[in-house]
């Protein structure tokens, strides 16, 4: 029997640059799509959608410009990575949580009765190892949002979800949302 001898290495830029030279991984960079956009709210640059006889799911990268609340919800998980790889310095980002699933949600929205603590907004923090990565469950109202700032790079953030997964949105005209006391 032949002996194959593995020497393991750390991991590292050099080593991760042939891995995608040789098209055997792929590292979550912004793409520059998501880092040009001029759009208003941003962008969303899908990385790849898996083919559905595998249990079909898409990844993407999202260039957020969207400085005004529009809530949405899922009807199923998605997976938010804020990952930044080269340590750009971006505006901040905001995720805005309602604290009750969509039903309970559009009641109190239909009845006039949301108020200030019906609402948690996180400030993202990149690259930390307990926060900087999770799902959001399904039927969880929220959205991102960052500042008007035009001096930074808009901030950039991953997404991994269902490839047929719906954003339904949430409209909220009679709501007026401003965040206070910025971090």
């Amino acid at each position: 029997m032949k002996q194959i001898t593995l020497k393991p290495i750390n991991a590292c830029e050099k080593v991760f640059n042939l891995l995608e030279k040789k098209k055997l991984v792929r590292t979550l960079k912004p793409t520059r799509k998501a880092i040009i956009t001029r759009t208003k709210t941003g962008t969303v640059d899908i990385l790849y959608t898996s083919r559905k006889n595998f249990g079909s799911h898409r990844l993407m990268c999202i260039g957020k410009r969207n400085t005004k609340v529009q809530l949405c919800y899922h009807k199923d998980n998605e997976d938010l990575f804020f990952l930044n790889p080269g340590n750009i310095e971006y505006k901040p980002l905001y995720l805005v949580f309602a604290v009750d699933k969509i039903d309970v949600f559009l009641k109190k929205l239909k009845d006039d009765e949301l108020k200030n603590s019906d609402f948690i907004t996180v400030k993202i923090m990149y690259n930390n190892i307990n926060f900087g990565f999770f799902t959001v469950l399904k039927n969880t109202v929220h959205c991102e949002i960052t500042t008007e700032d035009n001096n930074k790079q808009h901030p950039i953030f991953f997404v991994s979800e269902s490839s047929d997964l719906k954003n339904n949105k949430v409209p909220h005209k009679n709501l007026k949302f401003v965040i206070s006391g910025e971090l």
